[in-house]
This record gives structure tokens, sequence and C-alpha cells, in this order.
């Protein structure tokens, strides 16, 4: 009877090594996961700031947009003008067309440091939550000005709006980011009641 007790907690005890370390290993592949997507979905980002490199944003002289499909213009100004010709909401095609058209020289510096932010918060892990929401929202834009162009698989911006939404979710720079060397300094300033650490502190 000793001997069977004996072996009863041998393997219970194994047993519970074994699913400590599988539930380590799990976790591990988790986070290991999480760090590779958040800074491949930062490069794509930065990688899609190239054809609309400011001062010119890639727009030829005058920032001329595109007008019809078959005479496309360039860079930043091609897809503005897209959005003004197949934009899936009237009024939004409308602010793009009275808006960001004719001041297009200045609001192309918006628009590439908006995703610039995006892509150097996720590659960095720095206030990751705050570049998902960025990301979530130009996706979205993206979605309702260009995914009804013809060629253009809609699906590419419903995908960028959820990788957004995750990366707001998740804190992904918690784990080998920035944030995870912010988070504690931002915590002491919470703490003692600095409104701005509070906020910061909430974005990471």
């Amino acid at each position: 009877m000793r001997h069977n007790d004996f072996v009863f907690r041998k393997m219970k005890e194994q047993m519970r090594n074994f699913l400590k370390s599988d539930k380590t290993s799990i976790e591990n592949v988790s986070r290991a996961g999480l760090v590779i997507s958040r800074v491949t979905i930062g490069i794509l980002w930065f990688a899609q700031l190239f054809w609309k490199l400011p001062p010119t944003f890639g727009c030829p002289p005058h920032f001329a947009v595109t007008t019809d499909l078959s005479s496309r213009s360039t860079g930043l100004c091609d897809w503005v003008g897209l959005m003004t010709l197949y934009s899936r909401w009237p009024l939004h095609a409308s602010l793009v067309k009275s808006l960001v058209v004719p001041n297009l020289a200045w609001m192309g510096w918006i628009i590439f440091l908006m995703e610039a932010f995006v892509a150097v918060s996720l590659i960095l892990g720095l206030f990751t939550r705050l570049g998902g929401v960025v990301a979530l929202l130009q996706a979205v834009n993206l979605y309702i000005g260009v995914s009804a162009v013809p060629g253009e698989w809609p699906w590419t911006y419903i995908m960028l709006a959820i990788l957004g939404l995750i990366f707001l979710a998740i804190p992904a720079g918690r784990i080998l980011g920035l944030d995870a060397w912010l988070r504690p300094r931002l915590q002491s300033g919470a703490e003692s009641g600095n409104r701005l650490a509070k906020i910061l502190l909430s974005l990471t």
C-alpha cells in the first residue's frame, strides 16, 4: 500500500511538472509569436512609406490628383484622387475632395507622419496601443476610400483594420518593447496623481 501511495504521488508530481513546463512552453511561443507579428506588421507599414516620401509624396508637379482610372497620377495624389472617385461613402468622397485635395502639400505630412508613427510604434513596441488605434483608423479610412477601386481586394483593408484592433486590445509592446521599460516609470507618476502619466500608461 505504501509503495502504491509513493508511486501515485510520484506520478502526480511528474504530471504537475509536465503541465507546468508545457504551460511555460506555450507562453514562450505565444510571446515570441506576438513579438514577431508586431515587428512584421510594423515593417509592413514602414515599407509603405517609400512610395509617398515628402516633400512631394510621390506626386507630380502642382499635386495633380487622379481624376480618371485610365490616366492615373502618382504617389499619394493617385490614391487621394481615387478616393474622390470610388469612396463607398459620398460624404467621405466630398470631404477628401474639398479638404484634402486642395491642401495636399501640407496634409500629406499628416498622412505620412501618421503612418510613420504606426511603423515606429509597432517596430519598437512604443505606445503600441496608440499605434493600434491609428492603424485601425487609417485602415478603416482606406477601406471606405479605396476598397471599391477596380482591381483592389477589400479584405486587404479589413485585415489591416483587424490587425490594428488586435494591437489596441493586446498590449504587445510590453513584451520585448519599449512599453515594458516605460510602464514602471509611468506607473509611479500615475499613482502620484499625474494625469498625463495616467493617459500615457493607458496607451502602453
